[in-house]
């Protein structure tokens, strides 16, 4: 077919269009209408040359379809997201529109044709989960845009809707609270060293009344909430798993914790979908579950999230010696899990606010998971209320071009995001990361999620690292662009400062002008667990 005109066409929603297929009407008249300059009307019924916006029994919940039909141009999509996801894509890949951040989109010159592919273009998603868990990625315009489906986006209803948990993780608590049954139930919960304990405990696996319980529990919450796809049943944050004599023996015969774990899941999993069929029960395999059993294996409707706390971010998971028993058990999981999701980490919970060298490892650590089954991500980055974490931006648009297309081109997503964000100021903000990288790499440097910044920086090279951010306020002619270059060049601010003598006069002044600074950008936490307050009035002492 020839290309497309976008002038003078019309938008057909389908009949019984959904809020969110509506939704995708609209955002398509939206951007056309930026790209030509006269936004296209939105009709009931097809009129002269259409783009037909189309629903499909045939497509998966998220996949679509691009087709030219005679002088119209057709996108058939499943529900609930297939129609709005192929009218972005329609947008991004076609038209070249990209939505890096919340704060800035990039819309090319004139362009009034978009030039497709003879036989249409389709596209399916491989990742049924999708969440770059950055506070830069919450925005629900900006999520949808880049085909997220995000929990923790701000997603609704207009944007097709989202994966959504009850109860996200660490959950033992709140399915059998200690409060509540404790004291006149310590069976319970687990047996440490001789005794049950409520204090910081985890439950008594093999205790039916705790299936019981639990999977009463987890009906409650999805007749309360129905738009809940699944509701996690997960240890909480912390060992002290159960140690009395049953789970001690699962245990001991699977090879791993996980063995108690996952036939108690397996058993609130079977109660649960007599009355759920549709919902999934979702679970981790943490720390001290992370290991596969040797026989116990998930039921259909359990989802096993793998977590990569303890890796190397450095280098990929897949060759890195020291992430070997990492790859073991990702594998192994694969080889039992119907249905694998993983929790990776992508920044440095000890300091939010600190040079962090993963950008060359997020496209190979995605498509090591991809190759072994995986079907959905949970990226953990830094989520405070006031983000402002290291790269947070970039690394939530890196990632969401990832997790939508693993094998896509990443170098170019990130040329294409350090040049719409910093403007002139771009090649010398990627000198930066390059450096950055190459230290570690070459150094063979193994950088962790709880590491400080003298793990691989030292004063010179922080110092070689800030004139470089010298040229690139200096090259950052438009406000927007300069103020970008100085939240970026915070992280080693907040080196610099980490790395000085506390008696050297000179560190005092850049602390506060780091604390100063940080509250201008709205930034009110320093890592995971320390607010900009507390971490200035602990420096300043």
């Amino acid at each position: 077919m020839p290309n497309f005109d976008l002038r003078s066409c019309r938008i057909v929603p389908p009949k019984d269009a959904t809020p969110g297929e509506r939704h995708a009407a609209e955002e398509l008249r939206l951007w056309i209408g930026k790209l030509v300059g006269t936004p296209p009307e939105i009709v009931p019924e097809k009129e002269g040359r259409c783009i037909i916006l189309r629903t499909s029994s045939t497509l998966g919940p998220e996949a679509f379809s691009i087709l030219p039909k005679k002088a119209d141009l057709v996108v058939s999509g499943g529900r609930p997201r297939g129609v709005l996801y192929g009218v972005y894509e329609l947008l991004d890949r076609f038209a070249g529109i990209r939505w890096l951040a919340y704060d800035e989109t990039i819309i090319p010159g004139a362009r009034t044709e978009l030039s497709l592919p003879s036989k249409g273009f389709s596209f399916s998603p491989v990742l049924a989960y999708r969440e770059p868990f950055f506070t830069e990625a919450f925005d629900g315009d900006w999520a949808a845009r880049n085909r997220m489906n995000s929990h923790f986006a701000r997603l609704t209803e207009t944007h097709g809707g989202k994966l959504t948990y009850e109860g996200f993780v660490h959950t033992f608590n709140l399915l059998v609270p200690p409060g509540e049954y404790f004291a006149s139930h310590p069976e319970y919960f687990s047996e440490v060293g001789g005794r049950r304990t409520g204090e910081k405990a985890q439950l008594c696996l093999t205790n039916p009344d705790v299936v019981r319980i639990a999977a009463e529990r987890v009906i409650s919450w999805f007749k309360k909430n129905p738009n809940a796809n699944i509701v996690s049943v997960s240890q909480n944050d912390w060992g002290n798993a159960c140690q009395c004599p049953k789970c001690s023996k699962v245990d001991e015969q699977e090879g791993s914790k996980a063995g108690s774990l996952l036939s108690f899941v397996n058993q609130v999993a079977e109660i649960v979908e007599k009355e759920f069929p549709d919902r999934w029960i979702d679970t981790l395999a943490y720390q001290y579950t992370r290991k596969a059993p040797k026989s116990i294996g998930p039921r259909r409707n359990v989802v096993v999230r793998l977590c990569s706390i303890e890796c190397c971010f450095s280098h990929p998971l897949a060759t890195c010696p020291e992430n070997d028993s990492f790859k073991r058990d990702t594998q192994d999981w694969a080889r039992v899990a119907h249905t694998l999701y993983v929790w990776d980490y992508v920044t440095d919970f000890a300091h939010y606010i600190m040079p962090f060298p993963n950008l060359r490892v997020l496209q190979p650590n995605i498509l090591f998971f991809v190759k072994n089954r995986v079907k959905g991500i949970f990226e953990e980055g830094s989520y405070p209320p006031g983000g402002g974490g290291e790269f947070a931006s970039l690394r939530s648009y890196v990632l969401s071009r990832i997790l939508w297309e693993p094998g896509c081109d990443a170098q170019a997503a990130m040329e294409e995001f350090t040049s719409g964000y910093y403007g002139p100021a771009a090649g010398t903000v990627r000198s930066y990361i390059e450096l950055l990288h190459d230290r570690v790499e070459k150094g063979r440097i193994h950088v962790r999620i709880f590491d400080k910044p003298d793990r691989f920086l030292d004063a010179p090279f922080v110092d070689e690292c800030l004139s470089l951010f010298d040229e690139a306020e200096e090259q950052a002619v438009e406000e927007r662009h300069r103020r970008r270059v100085k939240l970026s060049r915070l992280p080693l601010t907040y080196s610099k400062v980490f790395l000085m003598d506390r008696s050297n006069p000179a560190r005092k002044a850049l602390l506060k002008d780091f604390v100063q600074e940080c509250r201008a950008f709205g930034i009110s936490n320093i890592s995971e667990g320390k607010t900009l307050d507390r971490y200035a009035e602990e420096s300043l002492v």
